[in-house]
């Protein structure tokens, strides 16, 4: 019996644990959908009075189910543009624009440039025997001797007369083609038909075998076409090819017969393509250049006299000595600072007299007669070759200079290098990085340089010696060729503009040289007794040498400032952004902290409901 009871006692107990059991599921369940409707309200409460985002209330509170859609697809298209406008404003911000401000001031005085003043005639007469051009001495003579032969007219005017032939001035020779196509009277159709001038499709003197007239509607009228190749014959010159191996048999020397060699074998007449082989060594150029008394005759600065001690001497390799007024060296600490000028105007600044040598210079040295000017900033050498201007015997050429200050972003809105000097130690410039570069990869892989890639020089650097490239030797003029292409065509060579630079900007203008005025002061400083004294005699002007005249002077003490600004900064990335959330959506700032309000409370709610959900896991867990 007590069993029995037992038992019974048992099966109430486990029954009232299940009874109890689901009664706390029930009470948690109805706690956790409790709390979740809290939530819905707290969201539906956020969304309908509190948030400030246009359109999101009429979602929420219309009556009507249509109306909520209708408004649910604006929003929706809305928050897309807006999105789109958005993206597109922060990618303009990332691409980094910027504009160029120019500022134009006045100031009281200037930094004068350094003017750099060079011979077109590198080495003086006097000591071309002393160097590797007195070949050119040799050939000068060596033509003087021989024999000229005068025009044939007559075979020039027959030659002449024919459409496709020309006159060589250079050779005195006639050279005909057979291509009408190729000629500068005809127009290429495709690749085997051309348009030609109508006389050469008549009967006459310029009519070409090959060409026809055919009637072209297009143009309402008969056009003259050409077969590519015509069968007109070359015409039958009476100058017959000379034999050049006979030629060079009556000549002795070895050098002539090199030079002589090489001019004949030139592709251009200019004789462009082997400028570097009639060119003296650097050498040569450094020792035997022209000395500063031949070439300067006078100086003046600010109307009074400067001397030789005004001047450095660059060495150029190719131009040779060259002269610089006011070149101060590097800007480093301690060092020398560059004149300033108070006034400007054509009566101030600096004034030159030059004098060259127009006669009796050699041949096949220079094609030009005359001097060379650079203007540049008094810290850095110039590259003379690339930023000179030559200066007209017997001419007055007046320079007006600008000064102008550059100022380049760096990254990332610009690539400009804030760089000072360069590996070798000479100030940073675009051109220099470039020419270093290169020399060091022409050096690198043939073991030679290009005179172009050498830059002026100093004394104290004038212990560098390079080896130029030889265009004679196939192997050094294939080598450098290959390297130079390389360094074009790929980043070998990276070199940026400086992020602040100085320029001396220039306009030139030429006027003929009254040469009478200067002849008379020399004949008044020179004028003296003769030996008696009883007569008056000056020194007579001589004619050997011509002059220029040079004035480099400030047209205005107007300085322009060119620097390069961002045009879309952090603040106007935010005012855009902010206008577009506004315009589209009605979003502020306000906005985000009702959002941010709305998140913490969702964290905080939801958090609540962790111990709930625990206690009904484990309840689901134990329950049989």
């Amino acid at each position: 019996m007590s069993v029995m009871e037992s038992k019974n006692s048992n099966r109430v107990t486990n029954g009232e644990i299940r009874t109890h059991s689901d009664l706390s599921i029930g009470r948690a369940s109805s706690l956790n959908v409790n709390k979740e409707k809290d939530l819905q309200d707290l969201a539906k409460e956020f969304a309908a009075l509190k948030v400030s985002v246009a359109g999101i209330s009429n979602i929420i509170g219309s009556r009507s189910v249509i109306r909520r859609y209708l408004w649910f697809i604006c929003v929706v298209a809305v928050t897309i543009f807006m999105g789109y406008m958005t993206t597109k404003v922060i990618l303009e911000y990332f691409s980094y624009p910027k504009m160029m401000i120019i500022e134009e001031t006045i100031q009281h005085k200037l930094p004068f440039p350094a003017v750099s003043i060079c011979s077109l005639n590198p080495i003086a007469n006097f000591f071309v025997k002393h160097t590797s051009l007195k070949k050119f001495q040799d050939l000068k003579k060596l033509i003087s001797d021989t024999k000229a032969e005068k025009r044939n007219y007559n075979e020039r005017d027959v030659c002449l007369r024919k459409p496709l032939c020309r006159w060589s001035w250079f050779q005195e020779k006639c050279h005909c083609i057979e291509d009408p196509c190729l000629s500068e009277f005809c127009l290429a159709e495709n690749s085997s038909l051309c348009r030609c001038l109508p006389a050469f499709c008549e009967y006459r003197t310029m009519h070409v075998d090959g060409c026809q007239s055919e009637y072209l509607h297009a143009v309402n009228r008969e056009v003259c076409f050409c077969n590519g190749t015509s069968i007109q014959k070359y015409y039958d010159s009476a100058w017959e090819e000379e034999n050049n191996t006979g030629l060079f048999d009556l000549i002795k020397d070895a050098n002539l017969k090199e030079i002589i060699r090489l001019v004949r074998d030139s592709e251009t007449f200019d004789l462009l393509d082997i400028d570097e082989a009639l060119q003296p060594t650097t050498k040569e150029l450094y020792r035997f250049g022209e000395t500063f008394d031949s070439l300067i005759s006078s100086c003046t600065f600010q109307g009074i006299h400067c001397y030789r001690e005004n001047f450095s001497v660059l060495y150029d390799p190719t131009y040779g000595r060259c002269y610089m007024f006011n070149y101060v060296g590097n800007n480093a600490s301690g060092a020398e600072k560059g004149i300033e000028i108070n006034t400007y105007g054509s009566k101030s600044g600096l004034q030159l007299l030059l004098r060259v040598a127009d006669r009796n210079i050699l041949d096949l040295v220079r094609r030009e007669i005359g001097a060379r000017i650079v203007i540049h900033d008094p810290h850095v050498l110039p590259f003379v070759a690339e930023y000179g201007l030559n200066l007209r015997p017997k001419d007055m050429t007046a320079l007006e200079l600008s000064y102008s200050k550059v100022q380049r972003l760096g990254n990332p809105w610009g690539d400009c290098s804030d760089e000072s000097t360069l590996p070798n130690g000479e100030p940073y410039s675009l051109l220099g990085c470039k020419k270093q570069c290169s020399h060091e990869a022409l050096m690198r892989y043939c073991n030679c340089t290009m005179r172009h890639l050498l830059h002026g020089t100093v004394l104290e650097k004038l212990q560098s010696n390079y080896t130029l490239c030889n265009i004679s030797d196939d192997h050094q003029r294939k080598c450098s060729v290959k390297v130079m292409d390389k360094i074009d065509s790929t980043d070998t060579c990276v070199c940026r503009s400086p992020c602040r630079q100085t320029v001396y900007s220039y306009s030139a203008a030429s006027s003929k040289l009254n040469d009478k005025f200067y002849n008379t002061v020399k004949a008044i400083r020179t004028l003296k007794f003769d030996t008696d004294r009883k007569e008056l005699k000056h020194i007579n002007f001589t004619s050997m040498k011509s002059m220029i005249g040079v004035k480099v002077y400030f047209n205005s003490f107007e300085i322009s400032s060119r620097s390069e600004v961002s045009s879309y900064s952090w603040e106007t990335l935010m005012a855009n952004i902010g206008g577009n959330l506004g315009f589209f959506m009605g979003f502020t700032l306000i906005t985000f902290l009702e959002l941010a309000e709305f998140i913490s409370d969702s964290i905080i709610a939801a958090c609540r409901r962790v111990p709930a959900i625990i206690k009904q896991w484990k309840l689901s867990i134990t329950k049989p």
